[in-house]
C-alpha cells in the first residue's frame, strides 16, 4: 500500500512541475510572437496575425497551468483523504 501512494506523492510533484514548466514556456513562446510577429497562423480556414495568435498562446498557458495546478491539488488531496481513512482505521 505505501509504493502506491508513493507514486501518487511523485504525481502531484510532477503534475507542480509540469505546470511550471508549461507557463513559462508558453508564456516565452507567446512573448516571441508579441514582439517579433512574423507569419500569418492559419487556424482553420482563417489566418491571423501572429501577434494576434499570441493572444491564445497566452490564454493556452492559463489554461494549462490551471489544469495541472488541479491535478496536482486533487492529487494532494485524495493523499490526504487516504491518509486520515487509514489513521482511522488503525
Amino acid at each position: 500500500m505505501r509504493q502506491g501512494t508513493a507514486f501518487l506523492r511523485k504525481s502531484a510533484t510532477v503534475f507542480s512541475v509540469l505546470a511550471w514548466a508549461s507557463m513559462v514556456i508558453q508564456t516565452l513562446a507567446g512573448l516571441y510572437m508579441l514582439v517579433f510577429g512574423g507569419e500569418p497562423v492559419p487556424i482553420g480556414d482563417a489566418s491571423i496575425p501572429a501577434r494576434a495568435a499570441s493572444v491564445l498562446v497566452f490564454a493556452g498557458a492559463a489554461l494549462n497551468w490551471f489544469l495541472f495546478m488541479f491535478a496536482a491539488k486533487l492529487t494532494q488531496v485524495l493523499l490526504d483523504i487516504h491518509s486520515q481513512v487509514a489513521k482511522a482505521e488503525s
